[in-house]
């Protein structure tokens, strides 16, 4: 008989991009549920002190103000790229110290570790550290992603590459640092995108159904271990744009919001659900026809 999993308090969670964004509101809703340990991965580094001068502002027009005239005083010419660059430095650092609160709050233990999860190298080291102090890692759930929407006959190498490393390379990098073996649980967060192909999105549709094939595979090798591969519609973020809803709504496609999905990956991990390896959740893609050039319809065939 196959034993089931179930989340405890020692349960030790690898998430990879886990500290912003989405991610993040997974696992502090799966700490409100069930506290648990946490080890959060992303390529965001993380300021322990703030400089003085941007404690206690949060508003983003002083803050670059702010930033600016920091700037000036170091006798350096404040540049619109070095202003956005040093705000999202700091914008980011509070978004994950944010994440690590609101885990702790729950109950649960948490640690960040800035690495990419397609430097193996890097991530079994810095790894192996928090291990020590944390404990055997009983979970991964795979959230790191990017994009480079376009059309495939205007992407780079260089585009298709970072979208699918991510994802691909990264699980291949997660599961050499964690046996799968020693796994209760194997999340990965992937798209519709992947199960039914969308426009712009070659590289991520195929990283994403890669990811889906995997959560079969892991499972028939380790059916003990309970394996998902969420299937995600697009959430109601701050990425998802008035224009972008727009666009969604004419597409009849709906959105996520993020109470609801959270609870619904909260209900995917109870071990009723441990035989379904992946999961659809949100609205199907239909494809977008565009308008094709008349001389591209029209043939004359000789013989």
């Amino acid at each position: 008989m196959i034993q089931t999993a179930q989340i405890s308090q020692s349960s030790v969670f690898l998430v990879s991009g886990g500290a912003k964004g989405i991610t993040a509101e997974c696992v502090i809703r799966m700490a409100q549920h069930q506290p648990s340990k946490f080890i959060l991965l992303g390529r965001s580094s993380i300021m322990k002190d703030e400089p003085d001068w941007a404690k206690d502002c949060f508003d983003e027009s002083e803050l670059k103000k702010r930033i600016m005239e920091n700037i000036r005083a170091q006798g350096q010419k404040p540049t619109p790229m070095e202003v956005q660059r040093v705000f999202k430095t700091i914008a980011s650092s509070r978004e994950i110290h944010k994440t690590l609160l609101a885990i702790e709050q729950a109950g649960g233990q948490a640690d960040y570790i800035d690495v990419d999860v397609t430097d193996a190298l890097a991530l079994q080291q810095k790894l192996a550290t928090v291990v020590e102090r944390m404990g055997p890692i009983t979970g991964i759930i795979h959230g790191a992603g990017v994009l480079a929407d376009k059309l495939i006959e205007k992407k780079s190498e260089q585009d298709f590459e970072t979208v699918y490393a991510t994802k691909v390379k990264g699980l291949e990098n997660l599961l050499s640092c964690v046996s799968p073996g020693q796994l209760d649980y194997l999340v990965l967060f992937s798209s519709v995108a992947g199960f039914y192909g969308n426009i712009g999105q070659s590289d991520y549709a195929i990283a994403n159904e890669i990811l889906n094939k995997s959560a079969h595979l892991v499972k028939q090798h380790h059916p003990s271990c309970h394996v998902v591969a969420i299937n995600w519609g697009p959430w109601d973020s701050g990425m998802v744009t008035s224009e972008l809803k727009k666009a969604f709504a004419k597409r009849n496609i709906e959105i996520i919001p993020i109470p609801v999905g959270t609870n619904m990956l909260v209900k995917e991990l109870d071990s009723a659900n441990q035989d379904t390896a992946q999961v659809v959740i949100g609205t199907p893609l239909e494809p977008v026809l565009g308008e094709l050039n008349p001389e591209l319809r029209t043939y004359r065939i000789r013989r």
